[in-house]
């Protein structure tokens, strides 16, 4: 059974990326790209995925009320926060307070991701 991954980024690029790295994970599938929080909520509540990585800043509430939200539905959810908000260090203490679990900055240290989305999904 494959691990579920929701990716959660309006950068076409940057999801485009992340969909790589996580594909490039055995035992890992990309079930669809959300590009607002609402999406990321609405998906999160049709796939319930394994894991999700949510940007911060997107159109619509954005990624840190989709986390609270996502958390207030499913506390046991596996959000990683992947974000480039470089000094931007309170939003992403409150997006870990806010239940996310692991962060990941952009550019993207493909190393780095993978090791962090294995460790969270409990693959080796």
């Amino acid at each position: 059974m494959s691990k579920k991954v929701l990716i959660a980024d309006d950068s076409r690029v940057a999801a485009h990326l992340l969909g790589e790295i996580v594909e490039s994970i055995d035992e890992c599938e990309v079930v669809d790209t959300a590009k607002s929080g609402e999406e990321a909520i609405a998906f999160y509540e049709k796939y319930q995925p394994d894991l999700v990585t949510m940007d911060l800043s997107m159109p619509g509430i954005g990624g840190m009320e989709a986390i609270k939200q996502i958390m207030q539905k499913d506390p046991a959810a596996k959000i990683v926060v992947v974000s480039s908000l470089g000094g931007a260090q309170d939003k992403l203490l409150e997006a870990l307070e806010a239940g996310a679990l692991s962060v990941v900055s952009k550019p993207f240290d493909e190393e780095k991701a993978i090791g962090v989305f294995k460790k969270l999904l409990g693959l080796k």
